[in-house]
């Protein structure tokens, strides 16, 4: 028998979410095609083309992104 120390898991067993800051799709952060870290945050990506594109500008795509969802 496997002891937990008293540990319990309160998580809903829900999914962790993020938006694609390049095409604005909802990704599972556990399922992700791809992440990168840019100025101590980490993104997550649909696929490993939409990660290239942030790569080469994330700046940009960081500005859309934030002004998009005011």
């Amino acid at each position: 028998m496997e002891e937990t120390y008293g540990l319990q898991d309160y998580s809903d067993g829900a999914p962790t979410l993020s938006v694609d800051p390049v095409c604005g799709r909802t990704v599972d952060e556990a399922k992700a095609a791809a992440k990168t870290e840019y100025a101590g945050q980490t993104y997550y990506f649909c696929s490993k083309d939409c990660q290239n594109n942030f790569e080469l500008d994330p700046a940009g795509y960081i500005a859309r992104f934030t002004s998009a969802s005011r």
